[in-house]
């Protein structure tokens, strides 16, 4: 993604940034009134350290429930996080190339 993307693909909508030592660790883009998280991404760097659950929970306390988001089907790795922290699976969309989990936080 490059910054005119990053710009484009969240317009309008809340950012919350993982940062330490002045270094990004990730971010997550929230679709407020959909109470949608749009992104979540850590760069790989520091997966596996806590940002991403940082990002998930400052997520969870600013919207209110249920949150939904999508995660590539794919991705068995982001699944399984999500689902460790109480999100469930509510059902599979899209093409068969493209397929992702709609996903649910009550």
């Amino acid at each position: 993604m490059t910054l005119e993307d990053f710009d484009k693909h969240t317009e309008g909508e809340y950012i919350i940034v993982a940062e330490e030592n002045n270094q990004i660790l990730g971010f997550a883009s929230l679709y407020l009134p959909d109470n949608f998280i749009h992104n979540l991404f850590v760069h790989p760097d520091f997966f596996g350290k806590g940002a991403g659950g940082l990002l998930l929970h400052a997520s969870i306390e600013k919207m209110k429930k249920p949150i939904r988001l999508k995660c590539v089907s794919e991705n068995h790795a982001a699944i399984n996080f999500y689902e460790s922290k109480g999100w469930k699976k509510v059902v599979e969309e899209g093409n068969p190339h493209e397929k992702y989990w709609l996903m649910e936080y009550n």
